[in-house]
């Protein structure tokens, strides 16, 4: 059943709980820090730390989350999707808490983030860990796999995009109570809605065989494999740039474009990139091949946002840029999980196991560590700067650290997270095509037993 052609309805489906995975992390990247700050009168070092200490911290216990769910009992609905729903209402329910709680708490604000923040922490992997673990379920076709890989890229850009647009215009100001208000009360409807939805418009084929399922001791192991380790320690530098940048960005357009309704048109332009890549970078992969077209596109990504320094404040250069990155977004973001996918095979092939949620759970655990890195680094240096969040215009120290964060730092973390990926990754398309083959040799032998 691996090789069956996945109908449109089930994609569509498998696009929606993909998209309602989205406005969680892409709302707390780029509005959390400012909300503590300008909302709730938090320090920006204080929100630093915070960020830093719980999403490490928490991190931590993403293995063993997967561990977990790895090793929970197959059920009619399937391995996954129980576990999944269950992650959304949870979650759904701790991130009113993050966002209201310091908000209405006329005392201890910081003590309620503290615990919200490693709430979602251990509560947000139930849900992602799960929802990662569904696409080497679902079909273990190489064809069908690249196409709900090029489905789960574009949902969570089109994600990422709806969000970047909707969100500066329903907040208006980042100094707006009410406006925060009616962002976070549709935010978590959308994620109710679309990740509840669309869970019950997936199948799972391929079913976890419990005699070949994992030990504590095998979970290093796993971790322990090179396209596995090198992955991630690519993505944890190639998003902790990319928070980085979510962190600063709405500081950026409040106090040196003077307008937060920039952000939302930026993420209009990069539209018109943005999908033409992601519809054609299948068409890539056969030709040159995953490995190749993931490292173009995190160099176009990361690498583009430079030109900026030209003029920081020049809208058409703004404008090229945001273009031009979403060239590089579109080729870059649908690759992030058919790796993933292809990394879950190598495993199973070297070591005899399936481990869909031990490598969804270190996929959660850079998230994690990014989040608080990326997070941490623009509070510290914006608390060093002098920033006020009670003045309208800020000191020259406060705005040469937004634009340091903004364009050249993370294009220094990203040229090292390139480099590592293009010359330590293993998988080239020979060796992927060679996996396939043992793999479904395997089990085809199975299913004669």
């Amino acid at each position: 059943m691996g090789k069956d052609k996945i109908k449109f309805k089930e994609k569509l489906a498998y696009a929606t709980v993909n998209f309602g995975n989205i406005p969680i992390m892409t709302i707390i990247n780029g509005y959390l820090l400012i909300f503590y700050t300008n909302i709730c009168g938090l320090s920006p070092a204080a929100c630093a730390t915070l960020f830093l200490i719980a999403r490490i911290l928490d991190g931590l216990n993403d293995p063993l989350v997967g561990f977990v769910i790895d090793h929970c009992p197959n059920t009619k609905f399937g391995h996954f999707r129980p576990t999944l729903i269950v992650g959304t209402i949870l979650c759904s329910a701790n991130f009113l808490l993050l966002w209201f709680g310091p908000m209405m708490a006329p005392s201890g604000k910081l003590a309620i983030a503290y615990v919200s923040y490693i709430l979602l922490g251990v509560l947000f992997p139930v849900m992602d860990i799960s929802l990662n673990s569904l696409l080497p379920v679902m079909t273990e076709g190489m064809n069908e796999r690249n196409s709900l890989s090029s489905v789960k890229g574009l949902a969570y850009v089109v994600g990422a995009l709806v969000v970047g647009v909707a969100a500066p215009l329903i907040l208006g100001d980042t100094s707006n109570k009410d406006g925060y208000i009616k962002l976070i009360i549709i935010t978590v409807a959308v994620i109710f809605f679309c990740s509840i939805i669309g869970t019950l418009g997936v199948k799972e084929r391929i079913k976890p065989q419990k005699e070949k399922s994992y030990t504590i001791k095998q979970l290093f192991q796993i971790l322990a494999q090179k396209p596995v380790y090198i992955t991630f320690l690519v993505i944890l530098l190639y998003t902790i740039g990319t928070n980085i940048v979510s962190a600063v960005n709405t500081y950026f357009y409040t106090y040196i474009l003077g307008d937060l309704s920039w952000a939302a048109i930026l993420s209009l332009v990069m539209c018109i990139t943005i999908f033409p890549a992601t519809m054609v970078v299948t068409k890539f992969i056969a030709k040159y091949g995953k490995k190749k077209m993931y490292a173009i596109g995190l160099a176009i990504a990361g690498l583009t946002p430079l030109m900026r320094l030209i003029d920081v404040r020049s809208i058409p250069i703004l404008i090229i840029s945001a273009l031009i990155t979403g060239i590089g977004s579109g080729f870059a973001a649908p690759l992030n999980y058919g790796i993933q996918a292809d990394n879950t095979d190598y495993i199973e092939m070297k070591m005899g196991i399936r481990a869909e949620g031990a490598v969804a759970s270190l996929s959660s655990f850079i998230s994690k560590c990014a989040m608080g890195i990326g997070g941490a680094i623009p509070g510290y240096m914006l608390q060093m700067a002098g920033f006020n969040a009670a003045a309208e215009v800020q000191t020259q120290s406060v705005i040469n650290v937004i634009i340091f964060c903004l364009i050249i730092l993370p294009a220094i973390i990203n040229v090292v997270g390139i480099g590592i990926f293009a010359k330590a990754y293993p998988l080239t398309s020979e060796k992927l095509a060679e996996q396939t083959r043992i793999l479904q040799e395997r089990h085809s032998a199975d299913k004669a037993e």
